[in-house]
């Protein structure tokens, strides 16, 4: 009780509590009486110095200084004990209530008796402060912590009848094999309570198992010897309260990892819609470029056309003739090159024939063909599930074959590909699948993340699917993964 006292107080109260407990000692050994409270309070103190203050959770960590500053205390009072018996006993073969005067000094059984006697007092000293600091420490948690009603109301429902069964049948049949395994039965019975209620779990069931010990040493007659009962509490006490704070150790980081989890599942949902957002926005403002290019720049090329051929005559007139024919040349490329731009702004395709047959008879097939690729197109699954796919999912997907099969016909020197394009309903959302293949030379081990395959990544992981690529013999294999929830908006094509 000194070492859990000095441990709570403010070291400014320590002076006070050590006279009073060098008073309070039995007068008969004045030297222990001076020397062993200030080792209790320097067991307080490394306590102190190593972190461990009351109001604390206790963790693993915490819980071993404890059980270290509890062996350092044991350790040292035996040593001061030992060396006042051993004097008193070369003296007057009696000191601080310890008798050896049985004993011949220096006799055979010297050895013998002083080594029960430190082994005891040892023991006894580490099982006094490891029981009452573990549950100063419960009980001086903070606000935050659990305080551990239900654990003390769980201890009492299971525990008590335990250890109480177990003490019964050690008393009526004392000295027996069967107590023996009683007693190995209360050990799994505390591990089981420990990993179910953790540390404080740990903390009553030793509190239990030290009143069984001395229960059963006070009311009957134990087949083992004290020494070896008070070790069974103070080797048992250690791990159980050591298990018992790693348990509760595991489960602060499995919860803190699941607060992570979701901390980060939030996050990513965030950055999805963020992503998603600037999708449709990026697409928003291509259609608005594309209908700007179209009234403007359209409307502006065809009146200067018109205008063109009406001044035709005059420039002929003029000895201009060959003027006119190369403006109306120039203004008929322009307008070529403002439709291209209009294609890649704003797909027309896509609105008119919808996604698979803008892929399969749109600009992409034209692609192939002009380039003298061989292209397969497939469609797999449930064809009218492809009118159920919003603009967004639409385009994102109709771009994204687009470039993947661009960049066959610029770099891969392939001479056929395939375009498998499969469209289905899983967990209440839309799957599309998109699976192309070349023969050509290209290799994983070559391939620079330039623009275009930034930009199908970015794409796909935008709209929460996702992009991979194989190595195929020849060629490469493209495989992407996109899914619209029920929730989307849903706009025909």
């Amino acid at each position: 009780m000194l070492f859990v006292t000095l441990w709570c107080l403010h070291p400014r109260w320590w002076p006070w509590l050590l006279v009073a407990a060098m008073v309070t000692q039995p007068h008969g050994a004045p030297v222990a009486a001076f020397f062993e409270p200030l080792v209790v309070a320097a067991g307080a103190w490394l306590l102190k110095a190593w972190g461990v203050l009351p109001g604390q959770p206790p963790t693993l960590a915490r819980v071993g200084s404890v059980h270290l500053a509890a062996l350092v205390v044991a350790v040292a009072t035996t040593f001061i004990e030992l060396a006042l018996l051993v004097a008193g006993h070369a003296g007057d073969g009696q000191t601080a209530g310890l008798n050896l005067s049985g004993v011949p000094f220096g006799g055979p059984g010297e050895a013998s008796a002083l080594g029960n006697v430190g082994i005891r007092h040892l023991l006894c000293e580490f099982i006094g402060v490891l029981l009452p600091v573990p549950l100063a420490m419960w009980l001086t948690a903070p606000a935050q912590e659990p305080r551990g009603h239900a654990v003390l109301a769980r201890a009492v429902l299971v525990m008590v009848p335990v250890t109480g069964l177990a003490l019964w049948l050690s008393l009526a049949f004392p000295g027996s094999e069967f107590a023996e395994l009683i007693r190995l039965f209360t050990i799994a019975a505390i591990a089981v309570f420990t990993l179910w209620q953790g540390w404080r779990g740990g903390v009553l069931a030793v509190l239990m198992l030290s009143a069984l010990v001395a229960l059963e040493q006070g009311l009957g007659q134990p087949r083992l010897s004290p020494i070896v009962m008070q070790g069974y509490v103070a080797v048992v006490g250690a791990m159980v309260l050591l298990f018992g704070a790693s348990v509760d150790d595991f489960r602060r980081q499995a919860a803190d990892l699941a607060r992570a989890r979701r901390q980060e599942h939030l996050l990513l949902d965030e950055l999805q819609d963020a992503a998603l957002r600037n999708l449709q926005l990026e697409e928003s403002e291509r259609r608005r470029l594309a209908r700007e290019l179209h009234d403007e720049f359209g409307q502006n090329l065809a009146a200067l056309q018109t205008h063109l051929k009406l001044a035709a005559p005059h420039l002929a007139s003029a000895g201009r003739l060959g003027m006119a024919d190369l403006l109306l040349e120039t203004t008929r490329n322009m307008q070529r090159n403002i439709s291209r731009v209009l294609a890649d702004l704003r797909p027309a395709g896509l609105e008119q024939l919808g996604l698979f047959g803008a892929v399969d008879r749109g600009s992409v097939r034209r692609l192939a063909q002009d380039a003298g690729l061989d292209l397969d197109v497939r469609l797999e699954g449930d064809a009218r599930l492809l009118a159920q796919l919003d603009a967004t999912h639409a385009t994102a997907v109709y771009r994204m074959a687009q470039e993947a099969v661009t960049n066959i016909v610029r770099h891969a020197g392939a001479r056929r590909a395939r375009l498998k394009l499969r469209i289905s309903r899983r967990r209440n959302a839309l799957w599309v699948f998109l699976d192309i293949r070349d023969d050509g030379i290209g290799r994983l081990d070559r391939i620079l993340a330039g623009n275009g395959l930034t930009g199908m990544r970015d794409r796909v992981l935008a709209l929460n699917g996702a992009l991979h690529l194989h190595q195929l013999s020849p060629g490469l294999r493209l495989h992407l993964l996109v899914r619209q929830d029920d929730d989307a908006p849903l706009t025909g094509r």
